[in-house]
């Protein structure tokens, strides 16, 4: 199994970035060998969860300064995972995400062709199963050269108005013109809301009608999650807890994907 998988959404809040850690933990946990990249470099959120200070930045990378092996940082022993785990991280510092902020299209494609030879090293030179990509909210450039990098998308979404009606408009007019397998994922979905909508199966049908895209998993909103945000990754210290199981179900799906 080789694959890349984007994290996305169309607004931020979504817990797109818990979704990927956990992700990307979860399948190292089961013996596969990952790589996560933070490709999010407006709001970089991966250096909190997982503590780790790489070599080189992603945008020292993406500048043409490091490899991409210089890149990452190998958490395995720190997670105690079977499989490798390497995290890339984007620079935090505010002049590093104003840096970025400024770079014009003409970069951004150099950025791209980058972003494709990583996956081309991450997944056949370091023979990595899975590529992660964590990207930025909405329609930057970092996040579709992500985008474009990856074999599934998985795009993340509360069940509001306004995502509902934002995110069908950024299938309309990214997803449909990359032809990526995309699904979506709802998250920090209330209880109440998906007995509201009749259950799981139909709230999947209507989400599956909505969108025309199927659903790769729901899972719910949990208080506690909320409470000890950014301080833990729970596929690696609560693995039985609901969240993570719900994780574990997701990386099934998006296997088969």
């Amino acid at each position: 199994m080789k694959k890349s998988i984007a994290i996305h959404s169309y607004k931020g809040g979504t817990g797109k970035s818990s979704v990927a850690a956990n992700l990307a933990v979860a399948y190292a946990k089961q013996g596969s060998d990952v790589c996560l990249l933070d490709y999010d470099f407006r709001a970089p959120s991966l250096h909190v969860l997982f503590k780790v200070k790489p070599q080189h930045w992603l945008n020292e990378f993406l500048e043409g300064n490091c490899r991409i092996e210089e890149a990452t940082a190998d958490a395995t022993q720190r997670y105690g995972t079977k499989g490798k785990l390497l995290i890339g991280l984007a620079n935090p510092s505010s002049d590093s995400m104003r840096e970025m902020m400024s770079k014009d299209r003409k970069w951004e494609m150099k950025a791209l062709h980058k972003t494709l030879a990583a996956k081309k090293t991450i997944l056949n030179d370091l023979d990595m199963n899975y590529l992660i990509f964590d990207t930025g909210p909405g329609m930057y450039y970092s996040s579709i050269n992500a985008l474009a990098s990856s074999d599934v998308v998985a795009l993340v979404m509360k069940m509001d108005k306004f995502d509902v009606e934002g995110t069908k408009e950024m299938i309309k007019g990214i997803y449909e013109a990359l032809g990526r397998k995309t699904g979506i994922l709802l998250n920090k979905i209330p209880v109440q809301q998906i007995s509201s909508e009749g259950g799981p199966e139909k709230m999947a049908t209507l989400v599956e009608s909505i969108f025309e895209l199927s659903l790769i998993g729901t899972i719910p909103c949990f208080c506690e999650l909320m409470a000890t945000g950014g301080r833990m990754i729970y596929t690696h210290e609560e693995p039985q807890h609901a969240f993570s199981q719900a994780i574990l179900r997701v990386a099934k799906k998006l296997e088969q994907f």
